[in-house]
């Protein structure tokens, strides 16, 4: 078993000026970088847990959400950070449903997917009332990003 550092996507890995889905507008935080290598070097599993309602508003679709992580993947790759997986959620908040965090549906997919150590997991992100509450429903250590 190997604990997972779940990051949140826009706002913590990248800029967030609202729904952004082209890669063009792609701009990933240098802090990130160094933060995503320590916790690789320590033997954590590297998974973002994204809300993205801009689908489900019918913003962008699937495949330019796809599209842009794996930008972002390839990015941070070329800077020496890697990236496990990415789990998202598309659904507006109105959906109610069970990936959208603070829910912990994401998350329970990467246990499905990955021998993880939730219990030494940790989960960095920009948010409070989403990755934080997460955080402590799950019992796990949180560390906000004041961008």
């Amino acid at each position: 078993m190997r604990p997972a550092l779940f990051l949140d996507r826009d706002g913590t890995i990248n800029e967030d000026p609202g729904y952004v889905h082209e890669i063009k507008d792609l701009k990933i935080f240098p802090d990130i970088i160094q933060t995503i290598k320590t916790y690789a070097d320590k033997g954590y599993l590297i998974i973002v847990i994204t809300n993205q309602s801009g689908v489900g508003r019918g913003y962008f679709n699937v495949d330019d959400l796809i599209a842009f992580n794996s930008a972002i993947k390839k990015e941070l790759m070329e800077k020496g950070a890697r990236i496990d997986a990415f789990y998202f959620c598309p659904h507006t908040p109105a959906e109610n449903c069970g990936c959208r965090k603070p829910k912990r549906g994401m998350v329970d997919a990467a246990l499905k997917d990955f021998d993880i150590d939730l219990k030494q997991s940790i989960i960095i992100g920009d948010r409070e009332d989403t990755d934080g509450a997460l955080a402590r429903s799950l019992g796990i250590e949180y560390k906000i990003l004041k961008r």
